[in-house]
């Protein structure tokens, strides 16, 4: 599986667009506390992650990734960021305390899981959410056209190349957050690199944890 990860870092490694924040990223931030502790899962090279920090937040980034890290750590160490990189496979617990993060922000890292893992990994993310939290997630549409390619796993799951994909719809993405007070739930988001593909329709999630009764 880390291949896969290896090959797409090193072709994102010279675009123009990965060394600026994300769309989602620019959107998102707008529904963030003024400040606190920021989670990223499967934060790549870090761009969004050092866009949080330039706003103030204290963030950790995270990814499973030796390469993506390495790159992330280096584009990193010239500058006063608060900022912490992390190894975390999103297949196994948080290695957070409860309760420890006022946002928790993943961009296309949370779609390639299993139903199971998928809801056990939603279960990670409130555990470790404040309450009040934020949690903000780009994820895959069913309208992509990729959709139904490759063989199919389990419902809107499917093994495609190397890279086993979860495929949402706006009821899907709010079955998998019950829970959370829903903020943002669409098909409009986009990032650079699909829109030479015409992909406009990725699911943006925002949604709050409850506060404690």
């Amino acid at each position: 599986m880390n291949d896969v990860w290896s090959d797409l870092h090193k072709n994102y490694k010279d675009r123009s667009w990965i060394d600026i924040p994300s769309i989602f990223a620019e959107q998102a931030v707008e529904y963030f506390p003024g400040r606190g502790k920021l989670l990223e899962l499967g934060a790549g090279q870090a761009q969004d992650s050092r866009f949080f920090a330039t706003k103030g937040y204290d963030v950790t980034a995270t990814d499973i990734e030796d390469s993506a890290l390495e790159i992330a750590r280096t584009k990193a160490s010239d500058s006063s960021l608060q900022l912490e990189l992390k190894k975390v496979d999103l297949r196994d617990a948080l290695p957070f305390k409860d309760e420890s993060f006022s946002v928790v922000y993943a961009h296309l890292s949370l779609h390639y899981f299993d139903r199971k893992t998928t809801l056990a990994l939603m279960q990670e993310i409130q555990r470790v959410l404040k309450p009040g939290g934020i949690l903000a997630f780009l994820v895959n549409s069913v309208n992509d056209p990729e959709y139904k390619s490759g063989e199919q796993l389990e419902p809107d799951y499917f093994q495609i190349g190397k890279a086993s994909k979860r495929f949402f719809s706006t009821e899907t993405t709010g079955e998998f957050t019950e829970g959370f007070e829903i903020k943002l739930l669409d098909e409009l988001g986009e990032t650079y690199k699909d829109r030479d593909k015409g992909v406009h329709n990725l699911v943006r999630f925002i949604g709050s944890k409850p506060l404690a009764s």
